[in-house]
């Protein structure tokens, strides 16, 4: 019976995990049928409401490093509902898989229009060639740190002279040092004591390998004063998973039998969560080991396995109103209201950290993160659009930036609401 199980739970859990990275990466295979619809450009629910929006003068595409989940729905009906506000055309071309430059370049091409005015890019894949075809595009990054273009040396270096170009933020930390810092205090907040490191290889993200090297120092440098029995041990050496799913037989390893958790440096809810599950119900891990990681899915079954005491104890996700972000910047620098202090940015994510059964609980029924609904939005698009520079001059970047790393945006903010 263990067995049958078990083959039931990787079949439920595989299209999330060979979809892509979940929401932090690529994309979160989770099915529409367990969330509430998402809400629709347009969707007022009356005829009224439908009326007073603006005419459309332009198109904002998004290049999207996503092509399915709940998280990608919502960036999707949150970005219609603002652009529909603003008066324009929300459309979506998807990424080259492997961030390629030449698949992106082509997937812009073959999506663009002539009243395409703006690009929200979430890869980063040939950004000079894009924007030296489409010289008067404005582009805004969303999701992504950019690291081709504000990387020193990179491919798209050039980009940060381009006038036409505004910036990112990022999905998450831009940096792996602050990447490893949160990880470690999670592992302290937690009590942990025995844990495994898993993360995603190198090439494809480096703050990553960066976030693995200052993890362990911080282990470090906490035993040299701990207590014996306060002490954490990294057992074994961190696992680099090459996109696929961990192994079933990564519990039959020395020392891995008896984890407190996998710290996951990765999309660890698709592709760790499913094969310690597993383990669970096979009997070939603790059944207290527990996952610390990031990505998001509400398939039912994973969130009932979400908060104290159960199999995923702790995640980062970026907040999904975070497309607003980019979405001000870009009708900003089309309709010529730019900030004055405006300056090109690679601005970290304001984490989104769900550590408790409340946190979940809170998210399910509060947030638009996981209801889909966008009347739910921790920044109301009436927010957003009030505090576009067209309507709001004396809204400044600064504040701009303030809002989007304010407790607004942040699951404690849920609590209250």
């Amino acid at each position: 019976m263990k067995k049958a199980i078990s083959i039931l739970l990787v079949l439920c859990f595989a299209l999330a995990m060979f979809a892509g990275c979940g929401s932090s990466a690529n994309s979160s295979g989770s099915s529409a049928a367990n969330s509430a619809p998402a809400q629709t450009a347009g969707d007022s629910g009356t005829a009224e409401a439908s009326a007073s929006l603006p005419e459309k003068t332009g198109t904002i595409m998004w290049l999207s490093n996503l092509t399915s989940g709940p998280q990608y729905e919502v960036y999707k009906a949150y970005g219609e509902a603002i652009c529909d506000q603003l008066g324009y055309n929300f459309t979506i071309v998807y990424g080259d898989t492997f961030n390629d430059a030449a698949g992106n370049l082509t997937a812009v091409t073959n999506g663009m229009t002539n009243d395409v005015v703006g690009l929200l890019a979430s890869q980063d894949g040939g950004l000079s060639s894009i924007m030296e075809q489409y010289p008067n595009l404005y582009v805004a990054g969303f999701a992504s740190d950019m690291l081709s273009v504000f990387g020193e040396g990179r491919e798209n270096a050039g980009v940060l002279n381009n006038d036409h170009f505004l910036g990112t933020v990022c999905d998450g930390f831009s940096h792996g040092v602050d990447i490893g810092n949160q990880y470690f205090e999670a592992t302290l907040q937690k009590g942990y004591h025995r844990v495994s490191l898993v993360t995603f290889p190198a090439f494809a993200y480096p703050a990553l390998a960066e976030a693995v090297v200052q993890y362990q120092a911080r282990v470090d440098e906490y035993n040299a004063t701990a207590a014996d029995a306060d002490k954490i041990t990294v057992v074994g050496e961190p696992l680099t998973l090459e996109f696929q799913p961990l192994a079933d037989s990564y519990f039959l390893e020395d020392g891995k039998d008896d984890l407190d958790a996998i710290i996951a440096f990765c999309a660890g809810v698709q592709f760790v969560y499913p094969i310690l599950a597993t383990a669970k119900i096979n009997g070939t891990c603790d059944p207290r080991t527990q996952v610390v990681t990031s990505g998001f899915d509400d398939n039912k079954d994973i969130v009932a396995d979400i908060g104290d005491g159960k199999t995923i104890a702790w995640i980062s996700i970026s907040p999904c109103e975070n497309i607003g972000y980019a979405l001000t910047l870009l009708d900003d620098a089309i309709t010529g209201n730019l900030p004055s202090d405006f300056k090109v940015d690679c601005m970290d994510s304001e984490p989104y950290v769900i550590a408790s059964t409340e946190d979940i609980n809170n998210v399910m029924s509060k947030s638009m993160t996981g209801t889909r609904n966008v009347a739910l939005a921790q920044i109301p698009v009436e927010q957003v659009v009030a505090n576009c520079g067209r309507n709001n001059p004396n809204f400044s970047f600064a504040d701009l930036q303030a809002l989007y790393h304010s407790e607004q945006i942040t699951v404690a903010s849920l609590k209250n609401k």
